[in-house]
């Protein structure tokens, strides 16, 4: 799933790997929003990027679940100096992991977009902001916006 609303969010400024900008009282709330929905799933882990922005994401969802967060590189957004193949080999490292169906990763919108191409074979798209997509074995996309 994606981070909620953060502060550069609000002003359309890039953030690519700086891990400071933090969520907004909205972000907080779609998080919130968020983790309700993701109780009905039976999550059993919930990984992390680095960022402020999504470590705090995971944090309201993990304290809803009752779960740890976990740190996980992996998941930062493509960075302002960094490749698109660079990111690429990321996201397929990614989703080599063996993680159990029931793992939830916030991540950003590039990098979710990138890992939703490559399971469904589909063009990338940028996920909104707290909205928690899914890959079927198939292929099938869904996505549902809590904040909607």
């Amino acid at each position: 799933m994606r981070h909620g609303q953060s502060t550069w969010n609000v002003v359309d400024r890039m953030q690519g790997q700086e891990l400071g900008p933090p969520l907004t009282d909205l972000g907080r709330t779609q998080a919130a929003a968020a983790a309700e929905e993701l109780a009905t799933l039976h999550i059993t882990r919930v990984l992390s990027s680095p960022a402020v922005r999504a470590q705090q994401t995971a944090e309201i969802i993990a304290d809803r679940l009752g779960l740890t967060v976990e740190t996980e590189d992996l998941l930062l957004e493509k960075g302002l100096d960094e490749s698109l193949p660079a990111v690429l080999t990321r996201v397929r490292i990614l989703l080599d992991l063996d993680l159990p169906a029931s793992t939830v990763m916030v991540s950003h919108g590039d990098t979710i977009g990138l890992a939703v191409g490559l399971l469904s074979a589909s063009t990338p798209t940028l996920a909104a902001n707290a909205s928690i997509t899914s890959v079927d074995r198939d292929g099938t996309v869904t996505v549902i916006d809590p904040g909607s």
